[in-house]
């Protein structure tokens, strides 16, 4: 709804707290986490925080001429400053860069999510990743990390796939559908959707080998529908799973996410293609617009 501040991936310093937060504390370094859950309900008590019925409770605690200013994503981190539920600040340790902690909040919760949280990528296995953006470039990390004997990406920009290659991605296809399936006819194990179109999601079902899993990240438009053969997804016993910001567990995922960056496992800064000043936001929207780069970090003085 408009009137809306957007910027999702954000962190920054704790200016001030209300009376009833204690984990975190002024002048802190912090990370903003998507999970604005209560931390009481069915949902937040079995480990699925964003699936939280009060994650998306619009809470307008800003206004402009009399109208209610939405905090995007529950953040609205293009802003000098923002307020959010104590429990979505987390602790970032002394030796995580800033700009490394803003792309955990989002792209790298997403993809190692969707890796370990929602599909359980096991060792030795045969996957594929459609779609090499910031959150496939994480997914293809994270298959690595879990021992993956096979991944290979779909993606046609050159330069976005010569960077998966370096992140640990096996092969490399210009296209996806039958051009993947060249790189394993009976099947992958895992493929993941990444970029949000119905019809590549429908292409991750159709890759999956029989008894495999597809996991779609890709947020569509509302009410778009996946193709899918409804024979194939029976007769192969193939799962297909949602991922909803990775299934994010601030509380033990950040915690994993910063360990793996310091021991060099997990380089987020090989994301950052670009950091921008406020006032410069509108080229960051453009290298967007352009597909140029992985994340472009803006500063707000």
């Amino acid at each position: 709804d408009l009137p809306v501040v957007l910027g999702h991936e954000l962190a920054g310093h704790v200016e001030a707290v209300g009376s009833e937060v204690t984990r975190v504390a002024e002048g802190d370094r912090v990370v903003v986490a998507l999970a604005h859950h209560c931390g009481h309900c069915h949902h937040c008590e079995s480990g699925h925080p964003m699936l939280c019925d009060q994650r998306e409770e619009q809470r307008p605690r800003l206004s402009v001429d009399g109208y209610a200013v939405h905090q995007g994503f529950g953040t609205g981190g293009f802003a000098e400053r923002v307020i959010v539920r104590g429990v979505s600040a987390i602790p970032v340790p002394d030796d995580v860069p800033m700009d490394v902690a803003a792309v955990m909040g989002c792209a790298t919760a997403t993809g190692l999510g969707a890796v370990f949280n929602i599909a359980k990528v096991e060792p030795g296995a045969r996957v594929a990743v459609i779609g090499a953006g910031g959150i496939g470039q994480h997914v293809i990390m994270a298959c690595r990390i879990a021992g993956a004997s096979q991944i290979v990406v779909a993606e046609p920009n050159h330069a976005r796939a010569a960077v998966a290659l370096e992140l640990g991605a096996t092969d490399h296809s210009a296209s996806s559908g039958e051009a993947l399936r060249e790189f394993r006819p009976e099947g992958f194990d895992h493929v993941f959707e990444s970029v949000g179109r119905v019809d590549l999601m429908g292409e991750a079902v159709r890759l999956a080998r029989k008894g495999g899993t597809a996991t779609l990240i890709g947020v569509s438009e509302p009410g778009a529908t996946v193709p899918l053969d409804a024979l194939d997804l029976v007769v192969g016993q193939k799962r297909v799973l949602g991922c909803l910001t990775g299934n994010l567990r601030p509380n033990i995922d950040f915690d994993l996410f910063f360990r793996l960056y310091r021991s060099g496992a997990l380089p987020v800064d090989r994301m950052i293609s670009d950091h921008l000043g406020f006032a410069d936001i509108g080229r960051a929207f453009e290298q967007t617009r352009r597909g140029t780069g992985l994340r472009t970090v803006v500063t707000i003085e």
